[in-house]
């Protein structure tokens, strides 16, 4: 008889059913882990409107789940104001997050907190540092020494030059420009095909080339 003590295999959970979360649940099956180490079980979600997803389940409220031993989560919400409200339930549970990396080209002394999301072919340079829950979608670039606040989201085909600083919640759209050693301030939004080439103050919306600031009235 064998007396080794059966094992619970991680099973990934993907909170937000709706298309990011479709093509995450895609992504992660391309992961190394995945069959291996883990594998995907399902979705978490509370919008009625949804239909069923994928052939994947919808495990039930990401504000209300109980985890079971065995579940990991990866949080597939674009808006960082969603991020930390349908994540903080689970991480006060003590919530496993992991984090997805897939085709990355990473440097040197890099960082990287729980819960972030890589879309394929991020390049990564030398001593960046990374935040929690830091969502970077695919080509773009993060120069040395960039440091990414935690639940920040930065578009496709974007590039991040050396010495950076993004704040916490930054929002930056596809193909912007931010050139070397600008800080963009917590809250701030970058505009898609923007090039910013002064500081971004906290909560300032962003766009054009030179990136100006832009009120929606």
């Amino acid at each position: 008889m064998n007396s080794e003590p059966s094992t619970v295999p991680n099973r990934l959970i993907i909170i937000g059913a709706g298309g990011f979360g479709r093509t995450i649940a895609g992504l992660a099956k391309t992961d190394r882990a995945c069959g291996v180490d883990w594998d995907v079980k399902g979705f978490l979600d509370n919008r009625s409107e949804l239909s069923k997803p994928s052939n994947l389940p919808i495990l039930g409220d990401p504000l209300a789940y109980d985890i079971v031993d065995g579940d990991i989560f990866i949080c597939a919400l674009g808006d960082p104001k969603a991020r930390r409200h349908y994540t903080t339930p689970l991480r006060e549970k003590g919530a496993d997050f992991i984090s997805l990396r897939s085709e990355m080209q990473i440097g040197e002394r890099v960082h990287i907190s729980r819960g972030c999301i890589f879309d394929r072919n991020v390049s990564l340079s030398p001593d960046v540092h990374i935040g929690e829950f830091v969502t970077i979608l695919s080509t773009t670039i993060i120069g040395y020494d960039v440091q990414i606040g935690d639940f920040s989201q930065i578009g496709s085909f974007v590039f991040v030059g050396g010495g950076a600083q993004i704040g916490r919640d930054v929002v930056i759209h596809p193909h912007a420009t931010i050139l070397p050693g600008v800080r963009i301030g917590d809250g701030a939004v970058v505009g898609a095909g923007s090039v910013v080439m002064r500081a971004v103050a906290p909560g300032t919306t962003v766009l054009g080339n030179p990136a100006k600031p832009f009120s929606f009235r």
